[in-house]
């Protein structure tokens, strides 16, 4: 039986959005699970900034307090993603960037337990955000449509 015209093309664009669909699911749990590690070590590190053996408490409070702003930040970010907002993106891909290099100096200290996470995870949610299509402007769905 025949198909119709543009049927088959029709299949494809509804088969390439179900897979766009899970891998922007997939980025969002990535920075969601990102997000709460970073506020996690933050809480840690004011709980153990305030124990004996800490040589300078302002630094571990400092730190730990930048780490819970970057998670909920990071949460923002994430949420704006899923949302399809645009200017999640650039701020998204900075961050996810700029664990590289952290990554990098961890592996060459030999530590492997945070080094290698750091490299995969970011490698990964530029990927899933890659076939999610977020890197392109998104096209008008029809006459009169808007992108978001």
């Amino acid at each position: 039986m025949p198909t119709p015209a543009g049927g088959r093309q029709h299949d494809d664009a509804r088969h390439g959005a179900r897979r766009a669909v899970r891998a922007l699911r997939a980025a969002v749990v990535l920075l969601a699970a990102e997000g709460l590690l970073l506020v996690s070590l933050g809480v840690f590190l004011v709980v153990r900034g305030f124990g004996a053996d800490t040589d300078d408490r302002g630094r571990a409070e400092l730190g730990g307090l930048f780490a819970v702003v970057a998670g909920v930040v990071l949460w923002l970010l994430t949420w704006a993603l899923l949302a399809r907002r645009q200017w999640a993106r650039s701020p998204l891909v900075v961050v996810q960037i700029l664990c590289i290099p952290v990554a990098v100096g961890l592996l060459q200290a030999h530590r492997y337990g945070e080094g290698v996470p750091l490299v995969v995870v970011p490698i990964g949610v530029l990927v899933l955000i890659g076939l999610a299509g977020a890197y392109r402007p998104h096209q008008p769905t029809g006459p009169g449509g808007s992108s978001e």
